[in-house]
């Protein structure tokens, strides 16, 4: 039997997309799945719809809960201590699935055993399921050791297309709950150790809307800040992280700067000044 695949979903306020989410994922062509459902206590019908949708269903074997409210990053990980898989997929309880998705990068696991992670291409997707752009990875470094590349970013994984391996945890340990940005401290750990693998295809379809982190505010507010905490914490080498924390402050100042925020212009360009040229980053 192919290996178990465990897909988790944490589920918040995504009433009016979980039905696709769950129909992608339900009608993939991999059969050897296992569904996680957490509802993170969400204020709209978003369980009640889950609910629906996966009894419904006998494809594919699930289990579903609700509760109070403790983060993404707490109810990424309590999928994680309820899952049976030897490989695991997170999807964006807005976001949706190729029916091929799971099948096709099963398999390259499956053929390459020194490769923990396989990642693809991605569509981008609005608030009605229209395409509208595409995330191509194609042209940065996408596979091999990119720890390195991750850091400084020239590489990158692109969080909404991966499966991995979930014997990593024993090594790397799960996901940070200090982190906002969870995902990245987790790519940056999980490269240091492990190689990544990539298919040249666009299997996942990824919604951006308002409510996603990435935006120029958020950025400057609080994401860099984490993502050089993150630096600390994952490099060893203090040439590497010399380098990044003054490619990160320096990337701040310049967004601040276009965007004539005074408040963060005063607060990047110091730190800045600081990790160049005393080296105190």
């Amino acid at each position: 039997m192919n290996p178990l695949v465990t897909v988790g979903i944490a589920l918040y306020n995504h009433e009016k997309y979980i039905k696709e989410c769950l129909e992608s994922v339900i009608n993939q062509t991999y059969e050897n799945i296992e569904i996680i459902v957490i509802d993170d206590g969400s204020k709209d019908g978003s369980y009640k719809v889950a609910k629906e949708v996966l009894e419904s269903q006998t494809k594919k074997p699930y289990i579903l809960k609700t509760r109070p409210n403790i983060g993404m990053c707490n109810t990424l990980n309590e999928i994680i201590d309820l899952s049976q898989g030897e490989y695991i997929s997170f999807i964006g309880s807005d976001d949706f699935w190729h029916t091929e998705k799971i099948t096709k990068q099963a398999k390259y696991l499956d053929e390459h055993q020194d490769v923990a992670l396989v990642h693809c291409n991605s569509y981008l997707v609005d608030s009605n399921s229209q395409i509208y752009d595409k995330f191509d990875c194609s042209n940065r470094q996408v596979e091999g050791c990119m720890f390195e590349g991750i850091i400084l970013g020239g590489a990158v994984i692109n969080t909404p297309a991966h499966l991995y391996r979930t014997n990593v945890y024993t090594k790397i340990g799960k996901y940070d709950p200090q982190f906002r940005w969870e995902d990245t401290d987790f790519w940056q750990r999980l490269t240091k150790v492990y190689k990544v693998g990539f298919i040249n295809e666009f299997l996942t379809y990824y919604r951006r809307h308002g409510e996603n982190l990435s935006k120029d505010d958020n950025v400057l507010k609080f994401i860099n800040d984490e993502v050089v905490r993150m630096y600390h914490k994952n490099i060893d080498d203090q040439i590497l992280l010399r380098k990044a924390v003054t490619k990160m402050y320096k990337k701040s100042f310049l967004r601040a700067l276009r965007s004539g925020k005074v408040n963060h212009i005063l607060k990047y360009l110091p730190k800045l000044l600081s990790c160049k040229i005393l080296g105190k980053c």
